[in-house]
């Protein structure tokens, strides 16, 4: 039975109920800005550069679209990916159906780590992170390694283990980190660092056994990566298993497709396979040696000859030559030539007395002369002839003017002095004054 019809219904055109309904849709502000979680399907790209999906879960299906100003923001998406897709839900009244107008598309789980893995990769492969040309040879024959891993990782206790068992003479310094978890990309940085620091460690081995996408991710940061370009010496990544590829893996100086394989890389050889070498190195060593010796033995033992031979011919130049030197240095005899020359001193010796000694008398006799000369100037000598010398407040007196009439002075003799007063001046027998 139908019910019971109290009013007659209410009669409106298409565009009016659309209408009514859109404005129900954008009336209701939970449906304004809205996250929608859903795996794509029916993905398409408009010539417009507009993006239209669908997202479904087993229940139901919700139409999308992303306008193409946003468009060029959107990550890699493709059908079958799982996505949250943020938005507000509109109404398409044309079609009559309703639908989710997003601004923006997230990659979830796998999805969304992948997403960051290929974007880091692109950075670092733009700054030539991965160039082989950057990367450092891993040393041949190490004696000291420093292994980053957790002491609970299945991938450390092989790594561990094969190294042991092929190369006991290496020493593992174990720097103890997390290998997964959410704090684990900035413990295996400190770890890297710690490593980095210790004295006489050859090379960095970092190791984790296999697991999930999301349990290696640590290894897919780029603090990590940073981290290892960082390191002053040779760093080996031997993260899970051959299948994943790790951030880390295409940053470090060598790859190593698990922990197990890393203890390969780091000993090649076991110790009784490099005793073996050695000895048989030893053996030809010994050979070559002995080979060398002998041919130098006898370049030597020929050297020897010649030098010997040339020694010979020289000792015979030299004596002829010193047998003519002696020749000649008798001509030049230093006693014949010291007698020669005694002579020449004798000589000048006698010359040179007789020269002195007459320069000696014509100096005797010139002293004689200048004596007598000086002896007649001497005022003593004058004053025993009979002369005086007058003074006058103690000047000697030479002409009368300089005296005045009545003044005392003085007249030294030979023995003694006068002391007189002037009474008359006479000039040349006239009188003065």
């Amino acid at each position: 039975m139908r019910p019971q019809e109290t009013s007659a219904p209410r009669v409106v055109g298409v565009a009016r109920i659309t209408s009514y309904l859109r404005t129900i849709l954008t009336g209701d502000k939970w449906l304004r800005n809205i996250g929608v979680r859903g795996e794509i399907s029916n993905f398409s790209t408009h010539k417009s550069g507009n993006v239209y999906f669908d997202l479904k879960d087993a229940d139901a299906l919700l139409s999308c679209v992303v306008w193409s100003d946003r468009a060029r923001d959107l990550p890699a998406l493709e059908n079958g990916r799982q996505v949250i897709a943020y938005g507000e839900i509109g109404a398409f009244t044309k079609a009559s159906k309703y639908q989710l107008i997003a601004y923006r598309v997230e990659l979830e789980g796998v999805g969304r780590l992948h997403e960051m893995f290929e974007r880091l990769k692109r950075k670092l492969d733009g700054e030539g992170a991965f160039a082989g040309e950057r990367k450092r040879a891993i040393p041949r024959y190490p004696f000291r390694i420093a292994l980053v891993s957790s002491t609970g990782a299945a991938g450390a206790g092989d790594f561990l283990k094969i190294l042991r068992e092929r190369a006991p003479h290496v020493h593992v310094e174990f720097v103890e980190t997390a290998v997964q978890g959410v704090a684990a990309a900035l413990e295996i940085v400190r770890g890297i660092n710690r490593a980095a620091r210790l004295d006489g460690v050859d090379c960095i081995v970092v190791a984790r056994g296999g697991g999930s996408y999301e349990d290696l991710f640590a290894f897919n940061t780029e603090e990590v990566a940073r981290a290892i370009l960082r390191a002053p010496i040779p760093v080996i990544s031997a993260i899970g298993h051959e299948s994943d590829v790790t951030i880390a893996d295409l940053v470090a100086d060598r790859r190593a497709e698990t922990p197990s394989a890393a203890a390969h890389l780091v000993a090649p050889w076991t110790r009784a396979e490099l005793l073996k070498a050695l000895e048989a190195r030893t053996v030809r060593l010994e050979r070559l040696a002995r080979r060398a010796i002998g041919a130098h033995a006898q370049q030597l033992d020929r050297a020897v000859e010649m030098l010997e031979g040339r020694l010979g011919e020289a000792r015979r130049r030299r004596s002829g030559a010193l047998a003519s030197l002696e020749k000649r240095l008798g001509r030049f005899d230093p006693r014949l030539q010291l007698a020669e020359r005694e002579k020449k001193i004798e000589l000048a010796r006698v010359r040179l007395t007789h020269a002195l000694e007459r320069r000696l008398r014509r100096a005797s006799e010139r002293l004689a002369l200048l004596r007598s000369e000086l002896r007649g100037k001497d005022p003593e000598a004058i004053l025993q002839q009979g002369y005086a010398i007058v003074r006058h407040d103690g000047r000697a007196v030479r002409d009368v003017a300089a005296v005045p009439d009545g003044a005392t002075v003085s007249a030294q003799l030979a023995r003694g002095t006068l002391v007189a007063r002037v009474e008359r001046k006479e000039a040349d027998g006239e009188q003065v004054g």
